[in-house]
């Protein structure tokens, strides 16, 4: 059992309970659907990777695709665009300042140090980007560059095979997404608050 498939799960049923429910319409997030990205992607989880052409592809990569195919048009003016890719190089950029590190003599029960290193790329997503369709393609085209990228570079040398979308870029780009999520609202209850004692001074 890996920490995606716990994530995703739990996250799949607190949605469709309506737990998230403020934070999702903040951000403008359907909770069905997000429910069902979850639970879709939980199952998948347990099922692992396929073998296309002799690289491995997690199926969790075509879920994660179907998610950016239908957040992508959400993007619809430039400043929008830039966050994304902003985000997109500011993902690549830390994964491969982390992967530059040699972690192998640690060991870690079940969550790895690039969760933490999601959570503060989340916070810090959410203090200047104003849209989770950003955030979320951002990642994931980051995620998929650096993959392709260290591959390239590394794996051949290693004789590792290529796995595209592991277990890292999964669990990276849902805790980024949820971080943002919810410190993206907290700032906008914070924001709303202080509007409130604004206007009740004035009257």
């Amino acid at each position: 059992m890996n920490l995606s498939f716990v994530l995703m799960g739990v996250l799949s049923i607190l949605c469709a309970f309506g737990v998230f429910e403020s934070i999702l319409k903040i951000c403008g997030l359907n909770r069905l659907l997000v429910s069902l990205f979850f639970l879709v992607g939980a199952v998948l989880s347990l099922f692992g990777s396929i073998n296309i052409f002799g690289y491995e592809i997690s199926l969790n990569i075509f879920n994660f695709t179907l998610a950016f195919v239908i957040l992508l048009p959400k993007l619809k003016n430039a400043k929008n665009i830039i966050s994304m890719l902003l985000c997109s190089l500011i993902i690549l950029a830390t994964f491969v300042c982390y992967n530059a590190f040699d972690l192998t003599n640690f060991e870690y029960n079940f969550v790895q140090p690039y969760v933490y290193m999601a959570i503060i790329l989340g916070i810090i997503f959410s203090i200047f980007v104003k849209n989770i369709s950003s955030v979320f393609c951002g990642s994931y085209i980051g995620s998929i560059i650096f993959e392709i990228v260290a591959f390239d570079m590394f794996g051949q040398n290693m004789e590792t095979n290529f796995l595209l979308g592991g277990e890292m870029m999964v669990t990276s780009i849902i805790i980024i997404c949820l971080t943002y999520a919810i410190f993206f609202w907290l700032k906008n209850f914070v924001t709303n608050l202080k509007l409130k004692k604004k206007t009740k001074s004035l009257n």
